[in-house]
């Protein structure tokens, strides 16, 4: 970067800076400049500090064009989230100066810079070439804390849902406040924003200042931030959502009348009649002039969806979509013959064309917010969300409001959706949303959501007897899902062990006896279904081979391919499965090499979303890692973990832990940092014993004996009376060393049978203290207690020889 002097190196790569009031011309401070200039990638990975003889102190932060960035206050830590995770900055820790605290945790998905600040200087946030650049303000020079100011966030309320609009927005983050605990929704900007000015408090949520990015507070589970193409969208998502945003408007009380039937073309004629509308309007097409063609299409689209021919609407559409979206930047390119509603039409008809022919790609514009300003279009929402696997408990609540209008559609259209979105919901909706089903309409269709609600209903007996009896029918589809679904439900109710559960979906994929090959949609709920029994039944390994082929989709969405994921982390570092089904011993063998397992829940880890649950299985695999002697590895299992975990026990927990690993590993820095965030006022006694022993080790490797010994004052487990005895020892202060050691030998050496090595090896210390504090007291005691037990040959010569030495002298002072 120019004009950058005096870098030097720290912990294997370049860290901290500091640059002069001049700044280069290159950067750009909240937007200035950004919206002329394209934004290059950063040709380095490090964070790097300039010549500290300068005014202003400057942190560099070399995230690329394409990482987001989130900054702002979190309590005394001034804290900056990059939406990916930057793996060369793993051992990024200190620094000089102000931002001596520098400490970054690398996530999977995302990296956290944390400076510990707690005057609350003015910071400001720029940006050029080489990523983004964090400076402290110097008094003297407030322009740059001015040209942050001014370009800010804004917000625009819309019905159901607050936007907030960036030039290139990130991803969405989700973490525990560091300060409180509370949950942050944290919206990242690829380019500078200024952030957001002042708090706001509001309904089920408040939004943090921020100097970069949006940050959002939830106050409530029903609040969920989606990132999009044009910004972040915060809404409530529940079958009773909070208020937030503005209401809907009404649609009256003729549901036919709504956007979705007048977009769609929609009807309530026979099957033959919409035929027949079709292939006149396809006619009128075929003969309509240049000036025509384009109204004429869309007719042709709407008369082909109307009556279930959405390839067919979809390719009539696909000439005119390359020109015709929804954004206000495309609309402008778009053929004069369409109103801005019509561009929008065409846009909404093509994706939910293009989404029951099976085009996910071509219908993924209906992921964006802004279709959520209708209430009628949120159900195509839920439609898309259903067969794209997103999260499913969004996805059943946005199906489960949207079942009423779904119920009313002509049913060339009711029965193409309403199966899919009950059956999805039967499996995977909470129960507010179950109960939103309610009645369905006649015919063999629903059957087996109906026979999916018994289950939900605790209605076992009855759901499986209709289960295998639709195992009989004539539609394929229907009796495969049938087969694997009795399967489902007889493991989740313990009725089956998982051996035979294995054994029962093995054999539904051989697909031995069927008409036809095994519908997908079917074969992948089998396949988890049967990755779910192998994680269960010991076999974690397989498990994860059955999952590494399984996709997010209708029967198998992104948090069930998570959880399946979880299971089998849960099998190798707990040894025992996550739920409570009965666990087998026939995969224990993989178990067995701590390498393989290490390396199988490494593969894992990235397939879970960052929360408390991954946090408890990085502490399981950060203690594992611990037992394999790999401390750094160690480290960062428990640095991730802590970053994930909001409940203070839980993190106290993470970071006594992590100061066991860092001593262990030598980062002395790192311990002593830990150790100072495992304080907590609540700390069981147990816990706080464990901090002050972590923090007598770091005082010990740090030469402060009079502190370790102050912090093991109280401490009389056989860890504390051993580095007790290991301080005296190292200032020959024998007496007291001898009282330690002492207490710890009379707990640890049994008084008769053979002696272990471990307690050989402590006899042969307590002698060697007592020998040089001259207290043959001590010598004579341990000799009778002993009893003639060997500690080994050369051993016994030498006490021998001590008792000798010693005689009965009195004890040293």
């Amino acid at each position: 970067m120019t004009g950058r002097t005096g870098i030097y190196q720290a912990a294997g790569f370049l860290m901290l800076a500091q640059i002069s009031a001049g700044l280069p011309a290159a950067r750009a401070q909240g937007v200035d400049g950004l919206q002329r200039a394209p934004v290059s990638a950063v040709q380095q990975d490090e964070l790097t500090q300039q010549d500290a003889a300068v005014q202003q102190a400057t942190l560099s932060l070399p995230f690329d064009s394409q990482t987001g960035v989130a900054a702002f206050w979190s309590g005394p830590d001034f804290i900056i989230v990059a939406d990916k995770s930057v793996p060369a900055l793993t051992r990024a820790f200190g620094g000089h100066g102000v931002f001596s605290s520098l400490d970054v945790t690398v996530l999977d998905h995302a990296t956290l810079v944390r400076l510990h600040l707690p005057r609350h200087p003015t910071l400001s946030l720029g940006h050029d070439k080489d990523g983004w650049l964090l400076t402290v303000v110097s008094s003297g020079n407030g322009s740059a804390s001015r040209s942050v100011q001014q370009n800010q966030l804004t917000q625009r309320s819309e019905p159901g849902f607050v936007f907030f609009p960036l030039r290139q927005p990130g991803h969405v983050v989700s973490l525990p406040d560091p300060a409180s605990g509370a949950r942050l929704l944290i919206a990242t900007s690829r380019l500078p924003t200024g952030g957001w000015a002042s708090a706001q408090h509001n309904v089920g949520y408040s939004l943090r200042p921020t100097l970069e990015g949006l940050v959002v507070e939830a106050d409530s589970d029903q609040m969920h931030l989606q990132a999009s193409t044009q910004g972040a969208a915060l809404r409530a998502v529940a079958v009773h959502p909070l208020p937030v945003g503005l209401p809907f408007a009404s649609t009256g009380s003729n549901s036919t009348q709504g956007k979705d039937w007048l977009w769609l073309g929609l009807r309530k004629d026979t099957a033959e009649t919409l035929k027949k509308q079709r292939d006149a309007a396809f006619a009128a097409l075929a003969k309509a002039g240049p000036h025509q063609e384009d109204a004429a299409s869309l007719k042709a689209a709407q008369a082909a969806f109307a009556s279930g021919a959405f390839q067919q609407a979809a390719s009539v559409l696909g000439g005119l979509i390359s020109v015709s979206t929804h954004s206000d930047q495309d609309q402008a390119t778009t053929s004069a013959s369409f109103s801005v509603s019509q561009r929008q039409q065409v846009a909404f008809l093509y994706a939910a064309s293009s989404l029951l022919a099976g085009d996910m790609k071509s219908a993924s514009i209906l992921n964006e917010p802004d279709w959520g300003r209708d209430p009628e279009l949120r159900l195509w929402q839920g439609v898309y969300g259903l067969y794209a696997g997103q999260n499913s408990q969004i996805t059943a609540t946005v199906l489960a409001s949207a079942m009423v209008q779904a119920k009313q559609y002509p049913a060339s259209i009711r029965d193409r959706i309403l199966p899919p979105m009950a059956a999805f919901i039967a499996r995977y909706g909470s129960l507010d949303a179950v109960r939103a089903v309610g009645d369905l309409p006649d015919g063999s269709d629903y059957d087996l959501v109906r026979a999916l609600l018994h289950v939900r209903d605790g209605k076992l007996e009855t759901a499986r007897i209709a289960l295998e009896n639709m195992t009989a029918v004539d539609n394929v589809q229907t009796a495969a899902y049938a087969r694997t679904d009795i399967v489902r439900v007889m493991r989740d109710a313990d009725l089956i062990a998982p051996d035979m559960a294995v054994a029962a979906y093995r054999k539904l994929l051989k697909n031995d006896g069927a008409t036809g090959p095994l519908p997908m949609g079917a074969k992948a709920l089998t396949l988890l279904g049967l990755a779910q029994a192998l994680t269960q039944n010991g076999e974690p390994r397989a498990a994860l081979a059955i999952l590494a082929s399984l996709q997010p989709g209708a029967e198998t969405p992104e948090d069930s391919l998570a959880d399946a994921y979880r299971a089998a982390a849960y099998r190798l570092v707990f040894g025992a499965p996550h739920n409570n089904g009965s666990a087998q011993s026939g995969g224990e063998e993989e178990l067995s090499v701590p390498q393989r397992r290490l390396a199988l829940v490494a593969q894992i880890l990235p397939r879970l979303p960052d929360g408390a649950e991954k946090a408890k299985v990085l502490m399981g695999y950060g203690r594992l890692l611990l037992t394999a002697e790999q401390p750094d590895a160690a480290v960062t299992a428990f640095k991730q973990a802590d970053i994930m975990l909001a409940a203070p026990l839980a993190r106290a927990e993470a970071s006594e832990l992590l100061a066991q690993a860092a001593m262990k590993a030598h980062h002395l820095s790192v311990a002593q940092h830990a150790i100072d965030q495992a304080a907590s006022p609540l700390m069981p006694d147990d816990l706080a014993a464990r901090r002050a022993y972590d923090a007598a080790r770091v005082a010990q490797a740090q030469g402060d004996t009079d502190k370790a010994l102050a912090l093991l004052a109280h401490d009389e487990s056989d860890a504390g009376l051993d580095l007790r005895g290991q301080l005296y020892e190292a200032d020959h202060k024998w007496a007291d060393a001898v009282l330690v050691v002492g207490r710890l030998a009379s707990r640890a050496l049994p008084e008769q049978g053979a002696l272990t090595e471990s307690q050989r090896a402590l006899a042969f210390r307590l002698t060697g203290d007592a020998t040089a504090a001259h207290d043959a007291g001590t010598l004579q005691r341990l000799k009778a207690w002993l009893a003639g037990r060997t500690l080994g040959r050369e051993r016994d010569e030498l006490i021998t020889i001590q008792l000798q030495q010693v005689g009965h002298k009195p004890a040293s002072p």
